[in-house]
């Protein structure tokens, strides 16, 4: 806490030596009013104010990546299984490629209306199954996918695509 708060001193009054204590009421109120807001200090000095909160307002997605590039559903990097630095070098790329892909399936998603995070997204779309299935007198199967949900509908359509009798199709403009 900062020391100009209270205000203390000593005096000697008859003889005998006094505490003096005394709140700065003020000084407090101020410190009060501060205290759980952030102070952002930068060099741009060509930017706006606006420029200035929206960047520290974005930090949120780095943080975020970095939270899911420990999330071992997503992506993870470590534990690192890896005992040379060309194999680790390619396992930290490989991860910053998924991540990538992870913000701009978000970035998708927002683009159409759909405010799913990229866990949520995964976790949709990791529920849609698919089958092959054998017809008689064809030598190659054809996967059949279940009927989507409302929301794995929905991500599919941002992408472009549809479930149409257990096919996946691009969506005819």
């Amino acid at each position: 806490m900062p020391k100009d708060l209270y205000q203390i001193a000593v005096e000697k009054s008859r003889g005998r030596l006094t505490l003096l204590f005394q709140k700065d009421h003020y000084r407090i109120g101020r410190y009060l009013e501060r205290f759980g807001k952030n102070l952002l200090v930068t060099d741009h000095r060509v930017w706006s104010t606006d420029e200035i909160v929206g960047a520290s307002l974005d930090r949120h997605i780095v943080e975020k990546s970095f939270r899911q590039s420990k999330d071992d559903d997503l992506v993870s990097i470590m534990p690192l299984r890896h005992w040379t630095d060309g194999k680790i070098r390619c396992h930290i790329l490989t991860c910053i490629i998924a991540l990538t892909y992870l913000r701009l399936i978000e970035i998708r998603l927002r683009r159409a209306g759909l405010e799913f995070s990229a866990g949520g997204t995964m976790g949709h779309m990791r529920k849609l199954h698919s089958c092959l299935c054998w017809e008689s007198g064809t030598t190659k199967p054809a996967r059949m996918i279940d009927e989507p949900t409302e929301n794995q509908a929905a991500i599919m359509g941002a992408f472009g695509y549809e479930v149409s009798r257990g096919v996946l199709q691009k969506i005819k403009a």
